[in-house]
């Protein structure tokens, strides 16, 4: 597997491109500059090309109509943002036995986004239902936020095998983003 990284022109992350073949396309059309490289080859005819690990886009895309790389509330990022605990027990949960809860409920007007959920686990879940903090007694430990730059990358970091690793951390590098060592 051989991800590549986009980066958007402020340095944040605008995407992940899971064929490697699509990220060279964009390297070779001009659309990106490439920032780090695997040692992996592939070969044409009569030309050699490293496969591009992180790319950054040379100018600005509009992304009007889609919602930004973690600015969505999946699950995953909900949890990992609240360190796997349930911010209304603090009871620890993990990908199965973990939900996420809107504080302000869907069905009060409440919006779907990181800054109005919480990771819970799947009894405080039951037990909230659709009511607000209010009128059940039942308050997060923390309030609900978006994710910093540094908390982004960490998501993406902690999904990567070594060699991804090594190529994305080399490339933020490049970039002025130090990442810490694995865990």
């Amino acid at each position: 597997m051989h991800r590549c990284l986009v980066l958007d022109t402020t340095g944040d992350p605008l995407a992940v491109i899971p064929r490697w073949i699509d990220a060279l396309g964009l390297v070779i059309t001009g659309k990106v500059t490439a920032l780090a490289l695997y040692e992996r080859v592939v070969r044409s005819q009569h030309m050699t090309f490293r496969l591009p690990a992180v790319a950054m886009v040379k100018t600005y895309v509009g992304a009007a109509r889609r919602r930004p790389l973690f600015d969505a509330p999946v699950k995953a990022v909900v949890l990992a943002r609240d360190g796997f605990v349930c911010q209304y027990c603090g009871r620890p949960v993990s990908l199965a036995t973990g939900t996420k809860d809107h504080v302000q409920p869907r069905s009060r007007g409440g919006a779907d986004r990181l800054d109005n959920v919480v990771a819970a686990c799947i009894g405080c879940n039951r037990r909230k239902a659709d009511r607000t903090p209010a009128e059940c007694g039942m308050h997060p430990a923390r309030r609900p936020r978006s994710l910093t730059q540094a908390e982004r990358i960490g998501c993406l970091m902690s999904t990567l095998r070594a060699e991804e690793r090594r190529a994305w951390s080399e490339g933020l590098a490049a970039l002025g983003i130090h990442l810490a060592p694995a865990a």
